[in-house]
């Protein structure tokens, strides 16, 4: 019996493979060829995609940093891109951030870039305010929502089933999102239960789900390349400067700065943030005042939840994190009239979920009362405190923090 029209099929299917498998190498080679090249930008496909991610954390000469505001808030000359940027100590941060991004979405991040997490270095960058929230909004988690990495957590065989659901009851408090995405919601919906039969749901699921991702994967990597076709001015090449960094001189250059710009306000607030932010609108209030509603709300911000999710996806997955934090900025929230006691509980918090996981944990607490570490109440670095933030950075590095 004759069967040409499943020959042709299958030669079709063969065809279309090659290409898939072309296509792929020749992605790859082209963010390769630039990554290093993006290293100090913060480009949208790293919003949504992870293929530049997983090449990044394949060059021994650069740092991945997670974060949010922080990060992606840049002070000339004194941020981290900036002071790496011609690698003088060997190394350039490739920062994945954006404003409003929290641990959930670092979280579906990193379990996108999966094995080539195994073994390396990875800075998790965040300020305290963040622990000072019940949740991310539905609005704000929406707007960063990435069908790719919602389904690379859920999907993923480098995960336990135990994080997976912890992960997957967090995502169902966000049902707009899942709204247009009928497998995933089912995973999620089953991971979330863990009845038996739940279970067998989702292990049914389970191969549609990694199809979806597949695709997904796919899609990343031509995204990719059109943003590259977008830039075409863009080159490749990188000018290195090896040099020894005189960190004192950027530390007394930046403090100096400092002072001369913010005699407006005892708080160490830019004059300009001063004026525009917090002039006559600072709710200044008797020390230890507002202890109860601050402690209450540190304590029941689901954040921690989601940390704890976090550094168990990086635990699973083998990296080598470090924990970033700002320090409160203290001098601003002892006016606000939260006192140093209550504000220790925040350090004692994060060392304790630190050491739970054994990971490395950098939180400033010895700058808490330096007036000109921070620029407002959020715990904005200054120019002086991201000269503390690169000092970290480039121990983390090389592997002298202590």
């Amino acid at each position: 019996m004759k069967t040409p029209h499943l020959v042709s099929a299958f030669a079709a299917l063969l065809i279309l493979i090659a290409i898939l498998i072309g296509g792929t190498a020749y992605a790859q080679s082209m963010e390769q060829r630039y990554v290093h090249a993006l290293a100090g930008q913060f480009m949208k496909v790293n919003n949504k995609g992870s293929a530049l991610q997983k090449i990044a954390f394949r060059q021994p000469d650069l740092l991945l940093i997670y974060g949010s505001s922080e990060i992606a808030d840049r002070i000339p000359d004194y941020d981290a891109s900036a002071i790496f940027q011609k690698y003088p100590t060997g190394f350039a941060p490739f920062e994945v951030a954006q404003s409003g991004v929290t641990s959930l979405m670092i979280a579906e991040q990193l379990a996108s870039v999966g094995p080539d997490l195994r073994g390396k270095k990875v800075v998790i960058s965040f300020t305290p305010s963040m622990f000072l929230t019940p949740e991310i909004s539905p609005t704000v988690y929406a707007a960063m929502f990435s069908r790719m990495y919602a389904n690379e957590l859920a999907f993923s065989a480098q995960l336990d089933f135990g994080v997976k659901q912890a992960a997957a009851r967090r995502m169902l408090n966000y049902p707009t999102t899942l709204e247009n995405e009928p497998v995933l919601h089912f995973a999620l919906q089953a991971l979330a239960e863990d009845s038996p039969l739940d279970r067998a749901l989702y292990y049914a699921v389970w191969p549609l789900g990694k199809l979806q991702t597949t695709i997904a994967e796919l899609q990343d990597h031509w995204n990719t390349l059109t943003y590259f076709a977008s830039h075409p001015t863009w080159q490749p090449e990188v000018p290195r400067q090896p040099a020894a960094i005189d960190w004192p001189a950027l530390e007394a250059a930046a403090k100096d700065f400092q002072v001369a710009h913010t005699s407006s306000n005892p708080f160490g607030i830019p004059n300009s943030v001063w004026i525009a932010k917090f002039h006559n609108q600072m709710p200044l209030a008797a020390v230890g005042s507002h202890d109860k509603s601050y402690l209450g709300l540190l304590k029941n911000s689901l954040e921690w939840t989601d940390l704890d999710i976090l550094l168990r996806v990086l635990t699973q997955l083998g990296a080598r994190p470090l924990l970033l934090s700002r320090p409160i900025n203290g001098t601003v929230w002892e006016a606000m009239g939260v006192s140093t006691s209550a504000q220790q509980k925040y350090y004692d918090m994060l060392q304790s979920i630190a050491a739970k996981y054994g990971v490395s944990l950098v939180d400033f607490q010895n700058h808490a009362n330096d007036k000109y570490f921070s620029i407002d109440f959020s715990s904005h670095s200054s120019r002086l405190g991201w000269v503390y933030v690169d000092q970290t950075l480039d121990s983390f590095y090389h592997g002298t923090l202590r």
